[in-house]
């Protein structure tokens, strides 16, 4: 007897179905193919077009030979090495297939169904996307017109029943970020039984603003439960590697989240290729210092042109437009001519645009192509 095979919707949680439909990344090589003669220029993903340190391609190669084993579940070696670099017991440390990986089982694993978020608006949108898969809702804190964010409204909104916070800082797409009087205060007025998520994808980059505060020591001081989320895919270079970690305050909620994960998850190559790369301090180095240099002379330039910029810690430029259609319009246009940047949601009906810091040339390009528009 024939009939309709059911609708995949009734074998998932209403939660998931609800989801808006999955949203594919560029397809830079079926774009090449279709344009054969435009030379694609990627500033529009947060990666290093600098690349990695040369000891991590050396690393790989030795490590073929293992390929065929299963990797060290536990990441002993490279957990070793950060908890060194960070001054803290390895039992304290994550190590995932991305952040975004931890963040996601973080919300299956600590959210219950009409839990609430606070988060800045706009910020990294899988934040929302995972909240609303657990059926959680997550509470936006929108930009001033000054393009800053208010800590006294970010507090405001941290009511006693709030599950949740995450605090993405540097921010994504803006690359805000609270001072430490500011970042004392969010962490003063959020209840000592909520867990704080702070994303800091982008904490390396930093170190060129003498007021982005000592985040971890703030935490600590406070005794506030929090799991710092940080990854190699952006100063490290490591984009396609797959590989983040997340610092957790008590080395038992550490033990709690990998009891509930898969086995293995962290593979052979990566493993090795991650501790090259954390050696290579000279490398990374170099890279902030030309990734700040080149900031700085892209933001002159763009405001010469009129633009509004965020104050971003980032390895990226944020610009503010009065809508979200003209963010995507001049993204549009960008990619005609190859160059592919990130157009995003703002404040309300505003938009913004996301740019990241290539090297010189790059920039120089992008400089061109989009003064041409403006």
């Amino acid at each position: 007897m024939s009939h309709d095979p059911i609708d995949p919707k009734l074998l998932f949680r209403e939660e998931i179905s609800k989801l808006p439909a999955f949203k594919l990344g560029v397809k830079y090589d079926a774009f090449e193919k279709e344009n054969p003669d435009l030379e694609i220029l990627r500033l529009g993903s947060n990666e290093n077009l600098y690349g990695p340190s040369p000891k991590v391609f050396e690393a790989i190669q030795n490590a073929l030979v293992d390929v065929n084993f299963y990797p060290d579940n536990t990441c002993s070696e490279i957990a070793e090495e950060m908890a060194a670099l960070l001054e803290i017991d390895p039992g304290r440390l994550i190590f995932e297939c991305g952040a975004e990986n931890i963040m996601y089982s973080l919300t299956k694993l600590c959210l219950r169904s009409g839990d609430k978020i606070v988060s800045l608006q706009p910020s990294f949108p899988a934040i929302n996307v995972f909240s609303a898969s657990a059926g959680a809702e997550v509470i936006g804190v929108p930009h001033e017109d000054d393009l800053s964010f208010s800590a006294d409204k970010f507090c405001a909104a941290l009511s006693d029943d709030i599950r949740m916070v995450y605090l993405c800082m540097p921010n994504n797409p803006t690359g805000s970020y609270f001072t430490a009087s500011q970042f004392e205060q969010i962490v003063g007025a959020t209840n000592p039984e909520t867990l704080f998520v702070l994303d800091e994808a982008y904490v390396e980059f930093a170190g060129d603003k003498s007021d982005y505060p000592d985040t971890l020591a703030i935490l600590e001081a406070a005794n506030q439960p929090y799991i710092a989320l940080r990854t190699m895919s952006k100063a490290y270079a490591l984009a396609g590697m797959r590989i983040g970690y997340g610092i957790c305050y008590h080395a038992d909620f550490a033990a709690l989240f990998k009891a509930s994960n898969t086995v293995f998850n962290v593979g052979v190559l990566t493993l090795k290729a991650a501790s090259a790369a954390l050696a290579d301090r000279d490398h990374l180095a170099k890279y902030l210092a030309a990734v700040s240099s080149e900031k700085k002379r892209v933001e002159e330039a763009l405001r010469s042109l009129g633009l509004r910029l965020f104050n971003s810690a980032g390895n990226f430029v944020c610009v503010s437009l009065q809508s979200l259609g003209q963010a995507q319009q001049i993204a549009s246009d960008m990619q005609s001519a190859g160059v592919f940047i990130k157009p995003q949601k703002g404040r309300g009906s505003e938009g913004v645009l996301r740019i990241t810091i290539g090297k010189p040339a790059d920039n120089d390009r992008m400089l061109a192509e989009l003064s041409a528009l403006t």
